[in-house]
């Protein structure tokens, strides 16, 4: 097991030497594996997040969700808080917080449900659905107090073994470029496409 921390640093480094096609491809994997989940294409309302350049990318997600006439919204920090915001289209966002494109202020505030769709970032995960995200702890408050279905995008490769902090709030399903890991159960499956 490893301490998050040190794998924190870690991941960030092998992350950052990834070049623009592996992770173009990588994103466009990912995406598709999204596209194909049950609990997508059910969903009328998507939150995500409007990945950095180093990150996976969501612009696809976010337009083909616009496109289906899926209510989106994007998050918006405040303070120690996160709230989401909708969308229209990707005039409606600004850089905010931390560098990252958010939904102008004018944009109406959106409230999750159990059937809400939440695409969280991930720098790593482990098989039960812990994430290691950049140490703020924005989603895991979030989650604390909204109900919705968590899905965390993740490289396959940085599927690691490690021990969860105690106030880690585990995703429900895993998206990688090759499987989707469910794991809001004790018969956690996997549908391994690679």
């Amino acid at each position: 097991m490893q301490i998050k921390s040190e794998l924190r640093k870690q991941i960030l480094l092998l992350r950052a030497a990834f070049d623009g096609e592996k992770r173009s491809g990588s994103s466009q994997k990912i995406a598709r594996e999204l596209f194909d989940l049950k609990e997508y294409k059910e969903c009328s309302q998507l939150f995500c997040y409007f990945s950095k350049k180093e990150e996976i990318s969501t612009e696809e997600i976010i337009k083909k969700a616009l496109g289906e006439e899926k209510s989106v919204a994007l998050p918006v920090c405040i303070g120690d808080d996160m709230i989401f915001r909708y969308i229209s289209g990707f005039e409606d966002l600004e850089k905010g917080s931390f560098g990252v494109y958010e939904p102008k202020s004018s944009c109406k505030q959106a409230f999750a449900d159990k059937n809400t769709v939440c695409i969280t970032p991930a720098l790593c995960c482990n098989l039960n659905g812990c994430r290691i995200g950049y140490g703020k702890g924005f989603y895991d408050r979030f989650f604390e107090k909204n109900q919705c279905i968590k899905i965390a995008l993740c490289y396959d490769e940085f599927i690691k073994d490690f021990e969860p902090w105690e106030n880690d709030i585990s995703a429900d399903i895993i998206v990688t470029e090759n499987r989707i890991i469910y794991t809001n159960s004790n018969n956690r499956k996997e549908d391994n496409n690679g």
